[in-house]
């Protein structure tokens, strides 16, 4: 446990170093919070009322993106260019223990970006936490961290076989808005894009979070985050098999350098 604790914290900083605590302060606090005041009030406006929770938990569980789709999604490709993805690959190591390892702090940290969202729509929009339960709560949030790091996985290994990684990632990450229903309802989605949204982690995650901001039944929660958890899951097995396809591949064409 203390090697898996020490890849993790080395594999967070090794990401994040270049950032002094200022830079740091701006990236993780001051962009999630105007990106949050920015889509509040815009939804607000559309919708004209006053009650956005919704809205504002959907908003808020998308922040998440900033680990989940830029940071693990550009790790794998990163390894690449720095040279290190061969020696991942030439380790003896489990390789799904090293990627846990290493997305395991950018879960508490998307987490941590999730929570600024939170206290911003307290804050300015009067997002009222009164009797709800915070332990499932934080459930759902961790949840949707675990969903978020899965397709950050799938799109890394994509990556590794792209150029233009940057481009991808941005489209990717809204779709994610569209699809997940942060800003709209999923109902107005055309059919294909409809069953989509059905088959992305997240989804459901903000989902349960809404129903137990509303003091719903919190076995329909409870039953939301179970299938969240799930897609996740799939979603991280789908990024490992791209992940060994493609070393499989540079192996037998001996383009790892390349890779």
């Amino acid at each position: 446990m203390k090697k898996f604790f020490r890849i993790s914290l080395i594999s967070f900083k090794a990401l994040l170093g270049w950032l002094d605590p200022k830079l740091y302060v701006i990236y993780k606090i001051v962009d999630p919070a105007l990106q949050m005041i920015f889509y509040t009030l815009l939804i607000q406006f559309v919708y004209k009322s006053q009650d956005i929770t919704p809205w504002i938990l959907g908003n808020a569980f998308l922040l998440c993106t900033k680990n989940a789709v830029f940071a693990v999604g550009t790790m794998l490709r990163n390894d690449r260019d720095q040279g290190t993805l061969q020696l991942i690959i030439a380790s003896p190591a489990n390789k799904l223990y090293v990627y846990i390892a290493r997305v395991f702090f950018n879960v508490l940290d998307a987490s941590l970006t999730v929570v600024i969202g939170l206290v911003i729509g307290v804050i300015f929009f009067g997002l009222d936490f009164t009797g709800i339960n915070i332990l499932l709560f934080t459930l759902s949030i961790l949840t949707a961290m675990v969903g978020g790091m899965g397709i950050g996985l799938v799109l890394g290994s994509i990556a590794l076989v792209m150029r233009e990684i940057h481009l991808f990632l941005n489209v990717a990450n809204m779709m994610l808005y569209i699809l997940t229903g942060a800003s709209f309802s999923r109902e107005r989605l055309p059919s294909a894009m409809y069953f989509l949204s059905n088959i992305i982690p997240l989804t459901r995650s903000i989902d349960a979070s809404r129903i137990i901001m509303e003091k719903g039944n919190l076995s329909t929660a409870l039953q939301l985050l179970g299938v969240d958890l799930a897609i996740g899951s799939i979603y991280i097995l789908i990024g490992f098999t791209l992940y060994g396809y493609f070393e499989y591949k540079a192996r037998v064409s001996a383009t790892l350098e390349a890779y």
